[in-house]
């Protein structure tokens, strides 16, 4: 059993990996640190590069606005492109569910897909997880690294704001809370009996 532990700091996947080995001790876990540009303050939930309250590809906010809740803008009204002769290169429609794209440069995307790819279980921690965090930051690597290879994502958090329609549309498997960065209760769940 192979676990990626990813977070936006190296000491803090250390951490989790440390705490994972702990708990199943035949599971190897590797550390590793994601940083994402623009992301600053996603794990926190600050705004990114494009404001607070950016609009999903393919909805507009001029006739029906967006609506801020929980951190994030949720479109309301009409999709800008709706219809065959809407959707086109320049509008592509709204976006299917799953993971939304990296914010990688390439060749740091593909060796963190090649080490997913390894692994038979992806965890992201993240100090709190809300609408901004589905959309851009460690949790958005972790399901955009994993989706080719169907390992599936698990999202380890001290707070959770999102539901379970919200993270599993985004492509995750899972989202715990673990007071106190206590995770042997998710390396108990995600590990199989041999492993531990």
């Amino acid at each position: 059993m192979h676990v990626l532990l990813l977070a936006e700091t190296l000491p803090d996947a250390e951490r989790l990996a440390s705490a994972w080995r702990t708990a199943a001790p035949h599971a190897t876990a590797a550390a590793r640190e994601v940083r994402v540009p623009g992301a600053a303050g996603s794990s926190t939930g600050g705004p990114g590069p494009s404001g607070p309250q950016a609009a999903a590809p393919g909805h507009g906010t001029g006739a029906g606005g967006g609506v801020l809740l929980a951190g994030a803008a949720i479109p309301v009204g009409r999709p800008d492109a709706v219809g065959p002769l809407a959707v086109g290169p320049d509008r592509p429609g709204p976006s299917a569910p799953g993971p939304a794209p990296s914010a990688l440069p390439r060749d740091e995307g593909a060796v963190l897909a090649e080490a997913a790819a390894r692994a038979d279980v992806v965890v992201a921690y993240v100090t709190r997880l809300d609408g901004e965090g589905l959309h851009r930051g460690v949790v958005v690597e972790a399901a955009a690294a994993a989706a080719p290879h169907a390992v599936p994502v698990v999202v380890i958090t001290d707070r959770s704001e999102v539901s379970r329609r919200e993270w599993s549309t985004a492509g995750l498997s899972g989202v715990h809370e673990a007071a106190d960065g206590d995770v042997t209760r998710v390396a108990r769940t995600w590990t199989p009996g041999w492993a531990r």
